[in-house]
């Protein structure tokens, strides 16, 4: 009998592709991800901005580079919320 998991289309996996040109902030971004500010009525309402900047230290972003790569993780903050939200209707 065939195995059901071998009918799944590929947009069911969890892998994707990422650009070489934001790795950097995605890879921020995923070291952000106990770094959520929680509203008080429950739910997410975004990063806690001082720890992304903790973190975009720890990975030795140039200063220079850190406003680019802080609009970067912004927008995929913004996804993130999106979609949890789309979850928690």
């Amino acid at each position: 009998m065939p195995d059901e998991s071998d009918d799944q289309d590929e947009s069911s996996t969890d892998e994707f592709e990422v650009l070489p040109e934001n790795w950097s902030a995605l890879e921020i971004f995923l070291d952000c991800s106990t770094q959520w500010k929680h509203a008080p009525m429950g739910g997410l309402t975004g990063l806690e901005y001082p720890a992304v900047r903790t973190v975009m230290e720890f990975h030795a972003v140039p200063l220079a580079e850190m406003r680019e790569r802080f609009k970067q993780v912004r927008l995929l903050e913004r996804g993130a919320l999106n979609e949890m939200n789309k979850a928690n209707r």
